[in-house]
């Protein structure tokens, strides 16, 4: 990664105000003494919420029956492509060195899996080639966007509100060393699906990444946050501290101490430091 970005992930993970600076504290007391009065109708609300995570097997199913379930009934006309028809095309290719990324790579460590319309793969860029080549032939109808570190294959058929078509196959390549640290060391097997998928410590790696990036939309690095923390709170007694702080600090030099902070406020329910 070059030294500006090094110092755009540096600059996002200690100089963005705090939520505290976002209301005074007079604003937060009132609410809070507000809200207070119904404490009774949350009582036990989430007790029986699954605690622990849900498995890279049942997750990676479960979020796949989602989204093909919303597909059969809001989008007909979409393709269903799930990360196992993904998956089988690149292994046909010849593709060797892949790890799935994004919501069906780390499904498994969440507690109560969700869906998602794409599936993203990161391949290094000594297999791009090969398998957006693989992806073409398999689906030729998918328009491609081709960007310098990234390749979107998008559903002419599956148009958002705005009228473009989404994405549903999504191809990574590394846009920093971290990510080439988890291609080279922290890609585990699955041993059910045969899925090549991130260890704890990459996933975590990757969403602190994004959720302290200056570059990615407001909106995702929310989503970003409540996985992280989903991720810490179902699996803290498994992370390798060790392990996660050098590839840490792999995204800039010191977020391997700041990425502790962030695992102590997710489990003692406070906001992050951003």
């Amino acid at each position: 990664m070059s030294a500006e970005s090094n110092d755009a992930m540096h600059l996002a993970a200690t100089s963005a105000p705090a939520p505290s600076e976002l209301a005074t504290p007079e604003l937060i007391e009132r609410r809070r003494t507000a809200m207070a009065r119904y404490a009774e109708a949350f009582e036990g609300v989430d007790d029986l919420d699954p605690k622990g995570p849900a498995g890279h097997a049942y997750g990676v199913r479960k979020s796949a029956w989602l989204t093909q379930d919303y597909r059969r009934i809001h989008r007909r006309q979409a393709m269903n492509i799930g990360p196992q028809e993904v998956i089988d095309v690149l292994v046909a290719a010849g593709v060797k060195n892949w790890v799935l990324m994004g919501l069906h790579g780390y499904v498994g460590y969440l507690a109560q899996p969700r869906a998602t319309q794409d599936v993203d793969v990161m391949v290094p860029y000594s297999e791009r080639k090969r398998a957006v080549r693989a992806i073409r032939d398999a689906w030729p109808d998918l328009l491609l966007r081709e960007l310098s570190q990234v390749v979107r294959f998008l559903d002419p058929a599956d148009l958002g509100p705005d009228g473009q078509p989404k994405a549903v196959i999504v191809l990574m390549q590394p846009w920093g060393t971290f990510q080439e640290t988890i291609l080279k060391q922290h890609v585990m097997l699955d041993p059910e699906t045969q899925h090549r998928i991130p260890t704890l410590e990459a996933a975590l790696v990757s969403k602190y990444a994004a959720m302290v990036s200056p570059h990615r939309d407001v909106g995702k690095r929310e989503y970003d946050a409540g996985d992280f923390r989903r991720m810490v709170l179902a699996n803290h007694d498994r992370i390798n501290h060790d392990s996660l702080c050098r590839l840490a600090d792999e995204v800039w030099e010191g977020a391997g101490a700041d990425i502790e902070r962030f695992l102590k406020a997710a489990l003692e329910a406070q906001p992050f430091p951003i």
